[in-house]
């Protein structure tokens, strides 16, 4: 009797530990689909690819789209199609965060279309890391993207090799998350895959000074081999 009794307080002390979880879990829920309410904004301005005003003045971005900075490969062209789609138009929003410039980050939506897809499926911003239902999906259409050398995925701004210029083939590349510049000059361990990424600040040398002199450093793939014209 005593064994069975002691059972009945374990399943019983397994319920109390679980009923703060389930509740845990539900807030966040909830607290995510708040977030993800709907509101109409009326767009005044766009200032790059990714980010817009409203006619209150606030600024917003959209969520999971990187769009290219204006100076950069396909800058001013993302841009302008943000604005054919959004500028001076009345559109939903729904906030899901802010991000470090207290900047909504927002899924925007016109006529029912979700400008975020739209744009990454057009090849005109890159996808964000942070975690959403449309994740997977925005995955796929990026790779599709690059697959169709769509937007910024196009010749002029992703490239493996220098064609307007194949004698200057030093490849400069600039880390996404931690902005660190580096080079690889052919013989380099990762030149091949390497591709140079416009749309990013990536640029092409002609010699390994002229790398350093712009903030580039040599590889690791690099050392102990040397850079021949």
């Amino acid at each position: 009797m005593a064994k069975n009794f002691n059972k009945n307080i374990i399943k019983y002390l397994g319920f109390l530990l679980l009923v703060p979880s389930l509740i845990l879990n539900l807030f966040i829920f909830q607290k995510y689909q708040g977030e993800r309410e709907k509101n109409m904004v009326l767009v005044t301005d766009v200032l790059d690819g990714d980010t817009f005003v409203t006619s209150d003045g606030e600024k917003m971005r959209l969520l999971n789209v990187n769009a290219p900075e204006l100076e950069l490969c396909g800058g001013e062209e993302a841009k302008k199609r943000l604005e054919e789609l959004i500028k001076n138009e009345k559109v939903s929003i729904e906030r899901v965060s802010t991000d470090v410039y207290e900047r909504s980050l927002v899924m925007l939506y016109t006529g029912g279309e979700l400008v975020n897809r739209t744009l990454i499926a057009e090849g005109w911003g890159v996808y964000g890391a942070r975690k959403i239902p449309e994740s997977e999906e925005f995955k796929k259409l990026q790779k599709k993207a690059k697959e169709e050398k769509l937007g910024i995925f196009g010749p002029e701004c992703y490239q493996k090799e220098n064609l307007d210029n194949p004698k200057c083939n030093i490849k400069g590349n600039i880390n996404r998350n931690t902005k660190t510049k580096f080079y690889h000059f052919p013989g380099c361990t990762a030149y091949v895959p390497a591709i140079i990424e416009k749309f990013n600040g990536d640029q092409w040398f002609c010699s390994e000074k002229e790398a350093q002199k712009a903030g580039f450093v040599k590889s690791e793939g690099c050392f102990g081999k040397k850079y021949n014209l």
